[in-house]
């Protein structure tokens, strides 16, 4: 609203009545009669200033509660109204016409007869006015914006309005450069054809190199999508426009002060560009020019400069970084290997292949082509800076582990650039042999940590999922148990427990060894309560009202002390002597006690009660939790729980509507095996708690889903079953996914064919599950019986391959752009579930498909379609063929359709020689698909295409082809029929006079307004 003061109006007193009325206007009348009455007094002459802003804002507001209103507008009179505004002399009432002018238009018709009025002449004065006049510049600009809010609207922009706000963008001093910018780069999506002939694409480029960080992002990310097809890429010019983002580092040479702040924007622009097909190929063209200048940039000795793009490296290889990479390198040596569970790294057998770690996996390939592990070696040789030798030491090692987890053999061959290294440490006659050892010595190790500490490197290649050690582990507990008394004694005496009651002086790791050996043997158990202090000094150590684990900080760290409390209280529950020491230990009832000051119905209060949500988030006091849900999986420490009433104090906290915090902590605590309270307690919450209660506990009792043991397994999955009846559509929505998900297991979808409930009355909620019933014979015949298959089979062949085609993109997109350090399935990519995939995974699907006769059809949509370069929906429908064809192909049972169709041939053609780059990206996706199995892989083989294997010989899906260069690098192209602006002023094929002249006007009135703004 432009805003001058305050002044009470009629309609101001209107509207407050309509509040007051139930939505009359009251004394005002009907919105109709005020609409008129403002337009009346619009036109009354010599009113003034204030009275002209307050009257037009009250306009606009009427507007914009009555949307319907604008309809009743006459235009022709209306737009007078809008004219006697635009010419008045004050700003004020110019920028209060453009803004009403904006209000009021709803279509086509109504944009045309705005401009009917001549407002182009006006945005063009207004744009070149002084900086004093913002507030008017301001709405002008937000005028021109109104175009692209309605259809074809943009087609109506004159070039004139164009060149004036391109003169306003290349102003870096104009407050309303940043403005002008991103309409600019808005508009190149709807016209790119004006937008080059005002100019407008010059600037654009300019600011990718020298403008904010943010602005960057969008500008970039609007060239991207014209570099898709050829209609739109021959306005950008191959190998001039965009190579503008390589502007600092082109300047590392020449200056003595680097900016790391641009090169930091520089290298974030880099990384949006690679984060899509059409970018990374850009950067590949010219023998991968761009990506070659990146990548020697880190010879230059500057350590701010090599730490920024190596940052850009981890982010764009979607490397999280390890908890241990932190002290690493910050200087700490890396002395053990790290055995902690982590999260599953990228390219883990653990989960199925994404599309990220296709595109990852391209990507790696073209680095490597363009030297990137050589240089990486430079910069570990140079040893300029510590933290960077470190940090290119450890990328170095992440790059070897993803190239053996991603690449076919020949690729992960070229990783090995240790060379130099090893005849540098093997030269004992020069001191540079003791850097080279230690480097490759650190290589190891970080590797050995990559794979979890495996000592037998060549059986990880691949992703393969490391060795369970739990045999070695048993065989520790066994020589544990018959140690003799002196041996125990002295890992006694080793814990330092029976020589201080200073915690920190303790040995953790070896009270572990011993509570997890010796300490199971009833005998020693008993010996160590009895015969020595050990066990009432370790109990004494965890009571709440001790106050000192309690009291100590939470932290990564520190989680050692919950994880020994946790194997104390397993140990002695192993054994009834431990049981009854347990019992009559004052630990429980302590945090009982604890307990009930959270218990409204307890009578116990505290002013600071040790598990507020302040001690909750800060120290270890949430540990008490996890002992209590230890307790919980066995029925001694079940009866204890029940002995201290700790069940009654959790069902009242799940009352408690402001410890949110609390009950997720219970809730994640608590063991589900045995039935009982704990299990009550969870239905509890999915059905009586709030939504963002439900959320999490759904979410939760999808991880409770243990194959291993049917009854908990069946448990949850009836809960997740009645969770489809939640009032709440996210909450369906979720136990919809969680279900899904746990359908890859063949179990599942039988026992949920089994339990599902009326049909009737979940059959849309659960539309997206019943395809995973597809996978097995009982889900089969299940929904046939429900005429679901052809139907929705129908709908697939219709419509849905189409919509799937805009689930995957923006699925990868999300996981490019969003996921990076994220290995969720979302972030990850995994494939969406597919229709004809889940279809053919039964013989009685193969055979439905089969008498469909689809996949002829979709064969010979790509082969008559397959050098389609214009249409949109016939590209849409090409790649939604592909995907279905791909989707097929990824299983041993749609093979046979592959070889009577005789497509892969079109597939990698399309691959290679595509005009529409999106689609051969498309094309890769689905080679590897088709690579997923022994038989596609030999197919993809037979084009040129190798494929990531396994030590077992199983193929991973994940293809590349062998002439690397050919695929990536795309041929440039020419744009002579493109306008751009010269010296001399704009060549425009149209011989609009009318637009030539406004053209001239914005170019000669922006330059002295320039030079006279502050």
């Amino acid at each position: 609203m432009i805003k001058l003061e305050r002044i009470n109006t009629n309609f101001e007193r209107a509207v407050e009545d309509e509040d007051e009325d139930d939505g009359s206007l009251g004394s005002g009348g009907s919105p109709t009669w005020v609409l008129g009455d403002i337009l009346q007094s619009l036109e009354e002459p010599d009113k003034s200033t204030t009275y002209l802003v307050s009257k037009t804002n009250e306009l606009v507001a009427l507007l914009q509660r009555y949307p319907d209103l604008k309809s009743e507008l006459v235009l022709p009179v209306f737009g007078r109204r809008v004219q006697k505004l635009l010419s008045h002399s004050a700003t004020e009432v110019m920028a209060t016409g453009y803004r009403t002018a904006r209000y009021a238009i709803t279509d086509l018709a109504s944009l045309k007869a705005i401009i009917n009025l001549k407002t182009d002449a006006f945005v063009i004065r207004s744009l070149a006015k002084e900086q004093s006049f913002n507030l008017e510049r301001e709405q002008a600009i937000k005028f021109i914006r109104g175009y692209m809010e309605v259809p074809e609207g943009v087609g109506e922009l004159s070039l004139g309005v164009l060149c004036a706000l391109v003169a306003v963008a290349e102003e870096p001093a104009d407050k309303l450069n940043e403005i002008a910018l991103e309409t600019l780069a808005e508009l190149l999506l709807f016209d790119p054809s004006k937008v080059s002939a005002a100019g407008g694409i010059k600037v654009l480029t300019q600011a990718l190199a020298k403008g904010s960080y943010e602005l960057s992002d969008s500008i970039m990310m609007a060239f991207l999508f014209l570099l898709d097809m050829p209609s739109t890429r021959q306005y950008i010019w191959a190998g001039i426009d965009l190579e503008a983002i390589m502007t600092p580092f082109a300047e590392l040479q020449d200056l003595e002060h680097i900016d790391e702040a641009k090169i930091k924007g520089t290298a974030r622009v880099l990384s949006i560009t690679l984060k899509s097909w059409c970018g990374l190929f850009y950067m590949c063209m010219f023998d991968l020019a761009m990506i070659r200048s990146v990548v020697q940039s880190m010879r230059l000795r500057l350590p701010g400069v090599r730490e920024i793009i190596m940052d850009f490296l981890f982010e764009i290889f979607s490397i999280t970084k390890p908890e241990w990479s932190t002290p690493y390198l910050a200087g700490r040596r890396l002395t053990s290997y790290v055995n902690s569970a982590e999260t599953t790294r990228l390219g883990s057998k653990a989960a199925s292949t994404s599309l990220r770690d296709q595109y990852v996996s391209l990507l790696l390939a073209v680095f490597i082509e363009a030297e990137l592990l050589q240089h990486l070696l430079i910069i570990i040789q140079d040893n300029l800076d510590d933290k960077n030798t470190r940090k290119a030491t450890l990328l170095l090692g992440e790059i070897i582990t993803l190239s053996a987890d991603l690449m076919p053999q020949r690729y992960a061959v070229k990783t090995q650039v240790l060379g130099p290294l090893f005849a540098s440490a093997s030269r004992f006659g020069s001191l540079d042999r003791f850097a080279a050892s230690s480097t490759i010595n650190q290589i190891d190790r970080i590797t050995r940590n990559l794979y979890h500490a495996l000592p037998d490197l060549a059986l990880q290649v691949r992703g393969e999922a490391r060795r369970e050690t739990r045999a070695s582990e048993l065989k520790k507990m066994r020589l544990g148990l018959h140690l003799d008394d002196t041996y125990f004694r002295n890992m006694l005496l080793d814990t330092n427990v029976l020589s201080t009651k200073n915690y920190t002086k303790w040995n953790w790791d070896t009270l572990i060894e011993l509570m997890q050996g010796p300490l199971l043997n009833p005998r020693r158990l008993d010996e160590a309560i009895r015969a020595t202090k050990f066990m009432k000094r370790l109990m004494s150590f965890y009571r709440p009202f001790k106050y000192r684990f309690s009291e100590i900080r939470r932290s990564t760290h520190n989680e050692r002390y919950v994880r020994a409390g946790g194997v104390l209280i397993k140990t002695l529950l192993a054994n009834p002597e431990g049981v009854k020491y347990l019992m009559e230990n004052k630990l429980l009832r302590q945090i009982a006690e604890c307990l009930a000051q959270l218990d409204p119905a307890s009578g116990i209060t505290s002013a600071e009660p040790l598990f507020s949500r302040q001690r909750l988030e800060t120290t270890l006091s949430y540990g008490y939790f996890r002992l209590v849900g230890i307790l919980t999986a066995s029925r001694d420490g079940v009866a204890m729980v029940e002995r201290w009433r700790i069940f009654n104090m959790f069902y009242h906290m799940t009352e408690l509507g402001s410890r949110k915090d609390l009950l997720i902590l219970l809730i994640s605590s608590l063991d589900y095996h045995l039935d009982g309270h704990p299990r009550i307690l969870l239905e509890k919450v999915l059905t009586t708690c709030d939504k963002e209660a439900r959320l999490f506990a759904t979410s939760y009792v999808a991880t409770l889903i243990d194959y291993d043991y049917p009854r908990m397994h069946n448990w949850a999955i009836r809960l997740l079953v009645e969770q489809l009846y939640d009032v709440d559509q996210d909450v369906r929505e979720l136990a919809v996914k969680s279900l899904g998900d746990a359908c890859d297991d063949g179990r599942t979808s039988e026992y949920l064919v089994a339990v599902l409930p009326d049909m009737d009355r979940i059959s849309d909620v659960i539309a997206p599950l019943l395809l995973r019933f597809l996978a097995t014979p009982e889900g089969f015949k299940f929904l046939s019986g429900l005429d679901f298959v052809e139907r929705e089979m129908d709908l697939w062949f219709t419509a849905g391959i189409n919509e799937y085609v805009q689930v995957v993109e923006r699925e990868l997109a999300q996981a490019l752009f969003f996921g990076q350090g994220d290995n969720s399935t979302a972030a990850r990519a995994v494939l969406p579930t597919h229709f004809y995939r889940e279809l053919i995974r039964t013989d009685a699907g193969c055979k439905l498909l089969r008498q469909k006769d689809h996949v002829h059809t979709f064969c010979t949509y790509i082969k008559e379609n397959s050098k389609e370069f214009t249409d949109l929906a016939v590209l849409t429908k090409l790649k939604a063929c592909l995907w279905a064809i791909g989707n097929i192909a990824s299983l041993a049972s749609g093979i046979p359709f592959l070889e009577e169709s005789d497509i892969v041939g079109f597939i990698v053609d399309i691959a290679f020689n595509a005009q529409v780059w999106s689609l051969r990206g498309t094309a890769y996706f689905v080679i590897g698909l088709i690579a997923s199995t022994a038989e596609g892989f030999e197919m993809v083989d037979e084009f040129g295409w190798e494929t990531a294997l396994t030590v077992m010989g199983e193929p991973l899906g994940l293809s590349l082809p062998i002439d690397i260069k050919r695929f990536v690098s795309m041929p440039p192209w020419t744009s002579d029929n493109v306008l751009r602006p010269s010296r001399r002023g704009v060549y425009v094929a149209d011989q609009d006079v009318h637009n030539l002249k406004q053209i001239v006007v914005a170019q000669q009135t922006k330059k002295p307004a320039t030079r006279s703004s502050p």
